[in-house]
């Protein structure tokens, strides 16, 4: 479900009064206006975000201001830990949009980036039932790899995964997040955060995924189209096959909402 960037805004104050821990007039630290004031040289959207103990997250060249937001709220989240008041959106395409005064929550639950057991706790899972073709499926793999053919999308199984997460179980794993247009595949290493971005993706109606043109995130090296199979789906987990990998099955859990960012409440 996607929602308007009123309703974020709203919705994040209203559970910072149900769970009051106090009023706080909005004032920016030192650090905080600092970081506000060099984002003004990043192009738009931007947005900025804040917590009343001093943590803050911004965002910029995001297409839209609920995108920007919501990226700035959990850059910000990222930095939290339990028991820190939680942040508040400050500034959204420059210009402010928190109160004068708000109520204070403090946070109770953390999700960090890639966390496949935090992640199932937090967003909750998709439950839909799905039993794959395999040897449609595979032939189907076979045909954009040997033959860059195209491949007739399924609706449904789109809508299903849009805006959602496939993340492995463990706490450190990898997963990948189906947006609009684009896809994402990340995975923990002892380096940091590893992410591959595909322009575009599709998946059919016997369950094959494919993600086309990718190139990884820190420089930009190409890695061309990968395919995934989905045999089944059942109780918000997923069993796939990579397209690369005909004899390989893997389990991970399809996450209801997108598990790349951090976020907390």
């Amino acid at each position: 479900m996607r929602y308007g960037f009123g309703w974020i805004l709203g919705a994040m104050l209203w559970a910072g009064a149900a769970v009051a821990q106090g009023q706080w007039t909005v004032t920016l630290t030192k650090n905080q206006a600092k970081a506000l004031a060099e984002l003004a040289a990043e192009p738009n959207v931007t947005a900025f975000a804040i917590s009343p103990d001093g943590a803050w997250g911004r965002s910029w060249g995001v297409n839209n201001a609920e995108n920007a937001g919501a990226r700035a709220l959990n850059y910000c989240q990222g930095e939290l830990r339990k028991g820190k008041r939680d942040c508040i959106l400050y500034e959204v395409a420059g210009k402010r949009v928190a109160p004068q005064v708000v109520q204070t929550r403090k946070v109770t639950m953390l999700y960090r980036p890639v966390n496949g057991r935090q992640a199932a706790a937090m967003f909750g899972l998709i439950d839909f039932d799905f039993q794959g073709n395999p040897g449609v499926a595979r032939a189907q793999v076979d045909s954009v790899v040997k033959q860059q053919a195209s491949l007739r999308g399924d609706k449904r199984l789109r809508d299903i995964l849009r805006g959602r997460s496939i993340l492995s179980p463990k706490a450190k794993g990898f997963g990948v997040t189906f947006e609009d247009t684009y896809a994402e595949q990340y995975a923990m290493a002892d380096s940091g955060i590893l992410k591959t971005i595909y322009d575009s993706w599709t998946v059919t109606a016997e369950g094959v995924i494919c993600m086309y043109g990718g190139r990884v995130a820190s420089n930009g090296n190409p890695v061309g189209t990968r395919c995934v199979i989905l045999n089944s789906a059942s109780d918000g987990v997923v069993s796939f096959s990579w397209g690369h990998r005909p004899g390989s099955k893997q389990k991970m859990n399809l996450i209801a909402g997108d598990a790349r960012f951090a976020t907390a409440r």
